[in-house]
């Protein structure tokens, strides 16, 4: 893994008005992610074989994530280049053999702006929306506004993961110092998980040094049913890709296990099949019965990394939407698991349920660690809405005390 990023040793302050400087942490693939085949030697290739004719064994540095032609087109060679291979063995995760891969823009925002930006329409963009809005009152970008992407296929029980936590650590520092402001972390999605494995790990002195607020929006705090269907048949987002040419891919990320139901969601039937009923409970049988008996070790890797939901230390404001039909219960066929399973939804906010966005109201009902809590509850906004929601940014820029009502109401802040 390369990494790269800009040590920042001295800022202007913000613009008047403005608040603490603000450290976003995205979400699950909602970063840009760069990849290169390469020689090693001459005329030999690192990457030693392909899966198709059509495939590249030698490349320059090229945007992997989203390439949105690659994936719809040469979905087999974008599937066999950003996967991971596991080493059940000794417990390693590693890209395929001769895929080198690096985050490009640590400590900016254009990573997660937009994620393919030569598709007309701003059609991938992510952060676009709530980083103009911010830009818009007075935020600079790379000094006052810094971006913690990160290569989503890890999470922080291996080192790649765990070294973007002590990355993430490092540019909360250098932007506190160098603007001489403590900072608000705004996280969404898988960010979340990323945010509190991140405070939870640090004594309260560094905390109360260097942390203003934290501001998790959409957070996945007990994990998603939707992560069940991805293991079992894959899942295609509503991309048109076939599920099952992208499931080994899924599986092999470390993060998808990070983000299935922990044990919150107890005797909930998830999967059902014609011969049995499948809990959270049952997670050993289920991914022996889907045909991947190593997703049991990859699943304990992850399952405490922050399931207990541990109170952060710091004042939090948790911001989720609830109202969205939200996939709760999979009932397979006779087919078994290589078709679509038939969905049931119960509540959240498309993507999340609501048992596992609500886990931070817990924060708000004790003391948490001396530390203030607050809940910010919407309606009908999607996981990928609170991004880009008119409401879900006004109330963050009041958080940041930034909020202009006049300019609001003429759309200034949201063009």
């Amino acid at each position: 893994m390369v990494r790269g990023w800009r040590l920042l040793l001295s800022a202007p302050p913000l613009a008047a008005g403005a608040g603490s400087p603000v450290v976003i942490i995205p979400g699950d693939g909602s970063n840009q992610l760069e990849a290169r085949t390469r020689l090693i030697r001459a005329n030999r290739l690192d990457k030693p074989s392909v899966v198709s004719s059509w495939c590249s064994q030698k490349s320059d540095w090229f945007r992997l994530w989203l390439d949105t032609p690659n994936l719809l087109f040469g979905t087999t060679c974008w599937a066999d280049n950003i996967k991971l291979v596991y080493d059940e063995q000794n417990g390693v995760l590693s890209n395929s053999a001769g895929v080198e891969t690096r985050v490009p823009d640590f400590g900016g925002t254009s990573s997660f702006e937009e994620l393919d930006p030569g598709v007309p329409g701003h059609a991938t963009a992510a952060f676009r929306k709530m980083v103009q809005a911010l830009t818009n009152v007075g935020y600079e970008r790379n000094v006052t506004l810094r971006g913690a992407p990160y290569d989503f296929r890890y999470a922080p029980s291996s080192p790649v993961g765990a070294h973007f936590i002590d990355d993430l650590r490092g540019l909360i520092e250098e932007t506190a110092r160098a603007t001489g402001k403590r900072v608000v972390l705004v996280s969404h999605s898988m960010g979340c998980l990323q945010g509190l494995y991140l405070l939870n790990q640090q004594t309260q002195a560094w905390k109360d040094e260097f942390i203003e607020k934290w501001i998790p929006l959409a957070g996945p705090f007990g994990g998603s049913a939707k992560e069940m269907r991805l293991h079992a048949s894959g899942d295609n987002q509503g991309l048109p890709v076939s599920a099952l040419k992208i499931r080994e891919e899924q599986r092999s990320y470390e993060t998808n296990f990070w983000l299935a139901p922990t044990r919150e969601f107890g005797t909930r039937v998830l999967i059902s099949t014609p011969d049995r009923n499948y809990t959270i409970l049952d997670v050993d049988a289920f991914f022996d019965d889907i045909g991947f008996p190593a997703g049991k070790s990859l699943y304990r890797r992850t399952e405490n990394l922050t399931s207990a939901v541990e109170a952060p230390g710091v004042d939090v404001v948790c911001m989720y939407s609830l109202g969205v039909p939200t996939p709760t219960h999979f009932q397979y066929g006779a087919g078994g698991f290589d078709e679509a399973p038939t969905v049931t939804n119960g509540d959240g906010d498309g993507t999340v349920n609501d048992l596992s966005l609500r886990l931070c109201d817990r924060w708000a009902e004790a003391s948490a660690r001396g530390r203030t809590a607050r809940v910010q509850r919407f309606s009908g906004v999607t996981h990928s809405g609170m991004l880009t929601d008119d409401g879900v940014i006004r109330a963050l820029l009041a958080e940041l005390g930034l909020e202009h009502p006049a300019a609001a109401a003429e759309g200034h802040l949201f063009a």
